[in-house]
């Protein structure tokens, strides 16, 4: 039971029991539109885009012009053999960066889907991250500065704020006197909203919380008080932050493991858990992949525009322009010559 929640947690712990997977904005967060890539992702049922509702089911990052970062769990959970299943809509279409939840204008279909080929179980839901390419160009956007393990030590090593950002739930569930896990109240936010936090070292997350998680030693590790980092319900947003000037993608939205998760979790340890998500290098396969497919879809596009091209018509030499008769003049006499000038003789 625990492999199946792990893998459709939200934003920081495994739910006690299954929900549609939707984007998260934390407990208390603010509206925050100053990330230029954060996306809404929909889903549908027929490959047509959705025509009604005002509700993403889960969030992703623009990381370039057709290619977005989401997380494997918003569809795929694992069985007891690690195998991925999929569970979630069959087409899904991305929505314009910050756009109001609702807001279809705009939308592209999702063509092809690149999975880590590291997702799996391990008492936390690991390298879970999916690629998905759009079918046309959402914006005109270039690709973003990417996490690399020596800027992973500098961020961490320097405090450096990084910002979790999506849409989603937003406000505590539980109502006076209610225990936890408590009912789902389905308050979600149009706009995306952020928590800002720094990364940790696990040891450091460890000794907060009192207990120890080996399995997440290869990941981010993050950490936000006594209330977790998020709440329950997130698939796939985006953890950036600005260094030097420079906005850089670390990874998707952290998943977790004992945290309030604004009140859905059964199992808060009552110092916020642990948050985890897998590094963004940890994936450079898949996205690869994504942009080798994305340049053979140009090709075939750019080839496709320069046979459709019309032929220009072969160009005519201009005539030349005729010689007018100069008329020379003697006296009482006259005779036209086709030269320039008159000869004196």
């Amino acid at each position: 039971m625990k492999r199946y929640l792990a893998a459709v947690i939200g934003l920081t712990l495994l739910l006690s029991n299954f929900v549609s997977p939707v984007a998260n904005a934390g407990l208390n967060a603010e509206i925050d539109t100053t990330n230029p890539r954060v996306v809404p992702v929909y889903g549908s049922s027929i490959e047509a885009p959705p025509n009604s509702g005002d509700q993403a089911s889960f969030s992703g990052f623009l990381y370039s012009s057709r290619i977005v970062f989401s997380a494997a769990h918003s569809e795929y959970f694992l069985d007891s053999q690690n195998n991925k299943v999929n569970f979630g809509s069959k087409y899904h279409f991305i929505g314009k960066p910050n756009s109001i939840a609702g807001d279809y204008s705009g939308l592209v279909r999702v063509e092809k889907k690149f999975i880590s080929k590291t997702y799996r179980y391990d008492g936390a839901a690991l390298g879970d991250f999916v690629v998905y390419v759009l079918e046309k160009d959402l914006i005109q956007a270039p690709p973003v500065k990417l996490l690399t393990p020596e800027l992973e030590t500098l961020i961490r090593e320097s405090k450096t704020p990084i910002k979790m950002h999506g849409y989603g739930e937003y406000q505590d569930r539980c109502q006076e006197g209610e225990k936890l896990p408590c009912s789902y109240k389905y308050k979600k936010t149009n706009l995306p909203r952020t928590l800002t936090t720094i990364l940790r070292t696990l040891e450091e997350a460890e000794n907060i919380v009192g207990y120890k998680r080996p399995q997440l030693v290869d990941s981010l590790i993050m950490n936000n008080g006594k209330t977790g980092f998020g709440c329950g319900g997130d698939s796939g947003g985006s953890v950036t932050t600005t260094y030097k000037g420079e906005l850089i993608y670390l990874s998707t939205t952290p998943n977790g493991m004992n945290g309030y998760a604004c009140g859905a979790s059964g199992d808060h340890d009552g110092k916020g858990g642990i948050n985890y998500a897998s590094a963004v290098y940890m994936h450079m396969d898949v996205i690869k992949e994504a942009e080798d497919y994305v340049a053979a879809a140009l090709a075939r596009e750019a080839a496709v525009k320069a046979e459709a091209k019309p032929t220009p018509s072969p160009t005519k030499a201009a005539p030349l322009p005729s010689k007018k008769p100069v008329i020379c003049v003697k006296g009482k006499t006259t005779k036209k010559v086709a030269t320039l000038k008159c000869i004196k003789k």
